[in-house]
């Protein structure tokens, strides 16, 4: 069966039965991988593809052979660093009002990295450190910034771990803080448009003429949508190529953008988008200096009924 997006369906590469160590013996731990290096993960039917030098996200998931991810040479509309794979998403998530936001009675900015917004964290397009990995699993670790104060005006650094069994792929993110500051985790997966989606939210945030989330909950309208939700009656669930996959997160806040013809985002993530901007704290989270905190995404697969 061809892949969505007029290319060529890959197997699975665990199919040559090439471990993660042979894969990765190039990737030494604590430095990171170069861009050619993928870690590859495979538990039962289930594989994934890690690259750590491309923002620390997962490439590609297999399930049976079949493709669910947009990968990264596609080419529609456009190809960025934000249209492919399943990408970590911290210190924010969703887009942050001129890169900038005020706490503590102080001002703080970030790099306005869409526009003359910021958009995803700080982390997207920078090569994360492998800190260990094996067959079904794989650890990596990021500063939040980059030394210049430029990217997060503040010090903590980020963990990402992928985890493979034969029916689910396991994320969980953690920021380990040096010092306070107000924080969001998040995953932003492209799948493969979906021949069906289902799920129910109980609130929708209202967004300004600009697209801007307002803090202000409406009753949730039909699609499509690039709208942040909350309250979940039914997690998602989505059926790709035959493929069903269910969606779960300790995240309470998802993004859906389905206005796409050839991918479909449905995104968990701690807070909704310009959190910190908005005048309710209900959706602002504090970590603690020397605190860590965590969230987890679980992608479960099964064949379709």
């Amino acid at each position: 069966m061809p892949q969505a997006c007029g290319v060529p369906r890959r197997t699975c590469p665990h199919g040559n039965r090439q471990t993660a160590e042979v894969q990765t013996a190039r990737a030494v731990l604590g430095k990171p991988a170069t861009q050619s290096e993928l870690v590859l993960l495979r538990a039962g039917n289930i594989c994934a593809e890690v690259a750590p030098t491309d923002g620390g996200r997962i490439a590609q998931i297999f399930y049976n052979n079949q493709e669910l991810l947009v990968g990264r040479t596609h080419k529609e509309p456009v190809n960025t660093p934000l249209t492919w794979g399943c990408y970590p998403m911290a210190p924010f998530a969703g887009r942050l009002t001129h890169g900038a936001f005020s706490w503590n009675e102080n001002r703080y900015s970030t790099l306005q990295s869409y526009g003359q917004h910021a958009i995803h964290g700080t982390v997207v397009t920078r090569p994360w450190e492998i800190t260990e990995h094996s067959d079904t699993h794989v650890s990596m670790s990021i500063t939040l910034d980059d030394g210049s104060h430029a990217l997060w005006p503040f010090a903590g650094t980020c963990e990402h771990s992928v985890h493979v069994t034969p029916e689910e792929v396991k994320c969980v993110l953690t920021i380990h803080s040096l010092e306070a500051f107000p924080y969001q985790l998040g995953w932003h997966p492209c799948w493969k448009k979906p021949d069906s989606t289902h799920f129910a939210f109980g609130s929708m945030f209202e967004k300004d003429v600009d697209d801007i989330v307002t803090g202000r909950m409406v009753t949730p309208t039909d699609g499509p949508w690039d709208d942040c939700f909350t309250d979940v009656i039914a997690e998602p669930t989505l059926v790709i190529n035959d493929v069903a996959i269910s969606l779960t997160s300790t995240a309470e806040y998802w993004v859906v953008y389905d206005e796409l013809a050839h991918t479909t985002c449905i995104e968990p993530q701690t807070g909704p988008p310009n959190a910190f901007n908005l005048i309710s704290d209900n959706f602002l989270d504090i970590v603690q200096p020397n605190q860590a905190v965590r969230a987890e995404f679980t992608i479960r697969l099964d064949p379709s009924i």
